[in-house]
């Protein structure tokens, strides 16, 4: 059953699959990525937003698209003269499917599957002021997809006489708004066979970010260098850890470990900044590290043998600022602040036992 969200009903998505796929020499939309196609993806993502009406523009081998399709709740439609227009003319096909049924929408190639809920739910939030009527997201500074129109922009869109195609509707508006996101899948798509590769290889990497991406997504939340310096030891005295454990024959994912150690505290100043952090990991697609930064502050239970959520929470208590201290150090401030409010000290006294568990399991 397709989840609805309320929030974003009157949100669309056009999603144009109509060209003949020159350079891929392949039929980009039915293409594979794991178990879904090109086109599955796209759509995929729209659907997980909740987005209210979805519109996929087909022209070259329609009918396997829609044969492919059937079962999804989206409306298919054709851009019959595929042969001689340009991918200009399907946008406005979908776009003229959704004028005035929709409050904004999303329009994107179908050969760009892997833009982030968050990022769609950021792109949404920066237009809802009125200030913008497109809003176009960045990874590196490089534009990509999908675009965000309003009522009004959409309105643009199908007057425009199509010179310069999406880029001359553009420049008719100056009510226009570019984001940075850290979201590499912003600017992937599979124009050629190369880029494919890529589209696949990210695939296999995308729950996991790399250290570099790490630091595009500390700079993304503007964590302050203080921050930064905690969560950068806390992920450096967990991959000691896990090596400690390693040597009792207990391997853990040091990729894992070390990216929720770098992340654990991007929503900090926040109120429940672990709870925050976690749901915004989880709109990225690091659903495993949303679990580890979720309980960061406090576990649940303490399993038998140790794991990756484990070995960072215990590395978060053995690190006060960016310096490593006893856990006996890394509690005192706190027992002391709070010593005259049994509640908090409760609490306080539970993750400072659990810390000292997790402590003696490895290290003895």
């Amino acid at each position: 059953m397709r989840y609805m969200s309320s929030r974003y009903y009157k949100t669309g998505a056009v999603i144009v699959a109509g060209g003949l796929s020159y350079r891929m020499k392949d039929f980009k939309p039915l293409m594979k990525i794991g178990d879904k196609t090109v086109i599955e993806t796209a759509i995929s993502n729209f659907l997980s937003l909740g987005a209210g009406k979805i519109v996929v523009v087909t022209g070259f081998r329609a009918i396997d698209i829609e044969n492919k399709l059937r079962g999804y709740d989206i409306k298919i439609v054709r851009n019959e003269n595929y042969g001689i227009t340009q991918m200009f003319d399907s946008v406005c096909i979908g776009l003229k499917e959704l004028n005035n049924a929709v409050d904004r929408t999303f329009v994107t190639p179908a050969d760009s599957p892997f833009v982030q809920q968050l990022t769609l739910k950021k792109m949404i939030e920066e237009m809802k002021d009125g200030k913008l009527d497109i809003v176009q997201p960045a990874y590196e500074g490089k534009a990509g997809h999908p675009l965000l129109l309003s009522s009004d922009a959409i309105e643009l869109m199908i007057k425009h006489d199509g010179a310069m195609g999406m880029q001359g509707a553009i420049s008719k508006t100056e009510k226009f708004g570019k984001l940075c996101f850290a979201d590499p899948g912003v600017v992937m798509d599979a124009d050629n066979i190369t880029d494919y590769f890529k589209l696949l290889e990210y695939n296999m990497q995308k729950s996991c970010p790399s250290v570099e991406l790490c630091e595009k997504i500390q700079e993304y939340f503007k964590l302050p260098d203080n921050i930064k310096s905690h969560c950068n030891k806390v992920a450096h005295v967990a991959l000691d850890l896990c090596g400690m454990l390693s040597e009792k024959g207990i391997s853990l994912n040091q990729g894992v470990v070390v990216a929720a150690g770098m992340l654990h505290d991007i929503a900090k100043g926040n109120s429940l900044h672990a709870k925050l952090g976690a749901v915004w990991l989880n709109d990225m697609g690091y659903d495993e590290i949303a679990k580890i930064v979720d309980e960061h502050m406090e576990l649940k239970i303490i399993p038998d043998t140790p794991t990756e959520k484990e070995v960072v929470y215990l590395a978060d208590k053995m690190v006060k600022g960016d310096k490593i201290v006893s856990i006996d150090e890394r509690f005192s401030d706190k027992e002391k602040l709070y010593n005259h409010d049994e509640n908090i000290i409760k609490t306080i006294k539970k993750r400072k036992e659990q810390a000292i568990k997790l402590f003696s399991m490895i290290n003895n």
